[in-house]
């Protein structure tokens, strides 16, 4: 693998949470973090395409997503994506010819509420 496309959903990954009761947003995409302080030795770029948890995805979306993931130039993609529906949208995505689709999800947000910081990878 050359490059890697990495289309963000948003999901838990991305979520920050404000307060016990799951008061919560989806931030900005951190994968790109999370490689980096990794230290991956491939090129990647970050499309963020919605931020949304996915119990909230509907076609639309997973119609824009197939769209998007056609249309990358690079082979190899990767989704993040929240767990509850993640099996819907690699149903839709799953027509895609001649890519290879990873679709990932989190148990654990990657950062904390007001931190920057991405949770110790090592």
């Amino acid at each position: 693998m050359q490059h890697l496309s990495i289309v963000t959903t948003g999901g838990t990954i991305d979520k920050i949470y404000f307060d016990d009761k799951s008061a919560y947003e989806i931030g900005d995409p951190q994968i790109g973090k999370i490689l980096e302080a990794l230290g991956v030795a491939f090129t990647f770029d970050v499309l963020p395409a919605l931020r949304k948890d996915s119990l909230h995805l509907d076609a639309g979306d997973r119609d824009l997503l197939r769209r998007l993931i056609e249309a990358q130039p690079h082979r190899h993609v990767l989704v993040t994506h929240g767990t509850d529906t993640m099996v819907e949208t690699a149903a839709v995505l799953g027509s895609i010819k001649d890519k290879v689709i990873v679709l990932t999800g989190a148990l654990n947000p990657a950062r904390f509420q007001g931190s920057d910081a991405v949770f110790n990878v090592g």
